[in-house]
């Protein structure tokens, strides 16, 4: 009997996720052979008689430093790429979960995680294209796991009439990135939820003492502390338009907590955390429904 002919593979395709949800792409350089000047997956041709999965690992460490076992990776398919130029292409596309921030690039003119859903409005390699959607669903079908030794946090923001936003400028004591702008808020002591951890703080940090039922849940984060504490923590984040002023504040924590100008927060050397959630709420509907 004779055996199967093997399944063609012409290249493969690897991503990495963040505890975010990010995916790790490449922005190909000018010099790039095929697609130059685009945004794609690591990847790259298979060598001779080499598995999928095993090209997979190689071009990931080769192109990002990154060094996995093949049984690290989750096998998103096999794909089919017909293009007007080029012919007919067969791929392979792997992912695996990380914990990294940050990784080399060795390929191209940078290698970032850039938020999955959607992808940058940037020029797509055709096959990045494909993989797209099925990328997408994996991670919502596998979602982050923190780890057991992950704190949880509850952070604060306040909206003036202007659509001002409340921020702390945190002074060289901070535990958590030093000499930067962050929100109000802090650790969820145990036993204790993140409701009343948000007032808890909030007042502990301005001497503020809101109602209950003033805050509304803007949504849970996965922040990145792991130069601080070595872990990706989970962070909720309340909301709430307010009549108070700078005046109203008493800064009993960092250099000093105030009104900021929208625009201007958007500028200012961020923490970790505030630079994750000020963009996606000053983006959101709800901001748009508080400011003037």
């Amino acid at each position: 009997m004779p055996e199967p002919a093997p399944v063609r593979t012409d290249f493969v395709q690897v991503t990495l996720v963040d505890p975010r949800g990010r995916v790790l792409m490449q922005e190909r350089d000018e010099h790039a052979p095929v697609w130059p000047e685009m945004w794609c997956f690591p990847g790259g041709g298979l060598e001779d008689g080499e598995e999928p999965v095993v090209g997979a690992v190689r071009e990931l460490a080769e192109e990002s430093g990154v060094e996995l076992a093949p049984e690290d990776l989750a096998d998103l398919g096999r794909f089919e790429l017909v293009t007007a130029d080029r012919g007919t292409f067969y791929f392979h596309a792997f992912v695996a979960r990380t914990a990294l921030r940050e990784v080399e690039c060795h390929e191209g003119r940078q290698m970032v995680f850039v938020d999955s859903d959607p992808l940058p409005d940037v020029d797509l390699v055709p096959s990045t294209a494909l993989v797209a959607p099925v990328l997408r669903q994996w991670i919502a079908d596998h979602p982050f796991v923190p780890d057991p030794g992950a704190r949880t946090f509850a952070s604060i923001v306040l909206v003036d009439r202007e659509g001002r936003i409340l921020l702390q400028e945190r002074d060289e004591h901070a535990p958590i990135d030093p000499e930067s702008w962050g929100l109000a808020g802090g650790h969820v002591e145990p036993g204790e939820d993140f409701e009343p951890a948000a007032y808890r703080e909030l007042e502990e940090e301005t001497g503020l003492r809101l109602t209950p039922g003033t805050l509304a849940l803007f949504g849970e984060f996965v922040v990145d502390h792991t130069r601080a504490h070595g872990t990706w923590d989970r962070m909720q984040v309340f909301v709430a338009a307010t009549d108070l002023t700078d005046a109203d504040i008493d800064c009993r924590e960092g250099r000093q907590i105030v009104f900021v100008e929208p625009d201007v927060a958007r500028g200012l050397d961020l923490t970790s955390a505030a630079a994750d959630v000020l963009p996606a709420f000053l983006d959101s509907p709800l901001y748009a429904s508080m400011a003037p």
